[in-house]
């Protein structure tokens, strides 16, 4: 089957009149829970129910095999993470630990300014060197979110995720929770988020961008068992998303774009999956 964001172009002529329909095959990346937080594996396309505002679509498919991902990991390194750091620092390296041996990741200090450290394996998590990570300055959050996933457009494999580790505080920069919701949609980026909670914290920042695009949140309160466990689900989701593929006969040449709902039509589960599509442009040339 071809993939993510393809439009098939059907043509009739009749009595000297041509009709073209487009069809927008829409791809997601999902996974479901039941109400203890335990991940569904045997899954099939006839168990979900696609709608886009309202209007039921048609299910085609649904790839079960694990696909390797790209993962940013987003490191809040601002004044505000100055008490938080030595948590920070260790859920990163936690995560990178619990990864599948064949991901890549890199990764992001940001505080005022943006530091990258280049793609590397997950399989080469022993050489990853955290020192020389320092806080201080104002957060970029909303910025960081914006470089991420633009720096994720040169990594190996077409999944990608990012890992966002922070109080959830933006003070400074150009962009805004909109345009980083946007453009992590936009490139089908899954959103996690460890959200550090302190007096200040902003928790609606964090958890909408989460749940926006699929991912998920959690919240620690300097736990080291909270903190082990929200790492592990989180690798935990990423081992188990699925992609499930629909049929969409909603107009996404608007600027405002169909909302999603998926359903499991079994009852006491949850489903994770980003909630707004937005399909790759048009080539005017007319090639792909």
């Amino acid at each position: 089957m071809k993939r993510i964001g393809i439009l098939l172009i059907l043509v009739a002529s009749v009595a000297f009149s041509q009709y073209v329909v487009e069809v927008q095959v829409v791809d997601l990346q999902v996974s479901v829970v039941d109400s203890a937080g335990n991940y569904l594996t045997e899954l099939a396309p006839e168990d979900f129910e696609v709608q886009e505002n309202g209007v039921l679509q048609e299910v085609l498919d649904l790839e079960t095999i694990r696909q390797p991902f790209s993962i940013g990991i987003l490191v809040d390194t601002s004044s505000s993470m100055e008490r938080s750091q030595k948590l920070a620092l260790k859920a990163t390296e936690d995560f990178v630990y619990s990864l599948h041996p064949d991901d890549q990741f890199f990764l992001m200090a940001f505080s005022a300014d943006l530091k990258v450290r280049e793609f590397a394996a997950a399989s080469r998590r022993t050489e990853m060197n955290l020192d020389g990570i320092k806080t201080g300055g104002s957060t970029r959050l909303y910025d960081a979110v914006i470089a991420a996933v633009d720096y994720l457009k040169g990594a190996k494999y077409p999944h990608r995720a990012l890992f966002i580790i922070s109080d959830g505080v933006n003070t400074s920069g150009k962009g805004s929770l909109k345009q980083a919701i946007e453009t992590a949609q936009r490139s089908k980026v899954l959103v996690y988020s460890l959200v550090i909670e302190k007096r200040e914290s902003d928790l609606l920042t964090l958890t909408s961008l989460s749940e926006s695009t699929g991912g998920s949140f959690f919240v620690l309160y300097g736990e080291f068992p909270r903190l082990q466990a929200a790492y592990q689900k989180i690798a935990a989701d990423l081992a188990n998303r699925f992609t499930l593929y629909y049929r969409s006969t909603s107009d996404y040449t608007g600027k405002r774009k169909p909302e999603i709902k998926l359903q499991f039509k079994r009852p006491g589960f949850r489903v994770h999956y980003q909630k707004t599509y937005w399909p790759e442009p048009k080539n005017p040339t007319g090639g792909e």
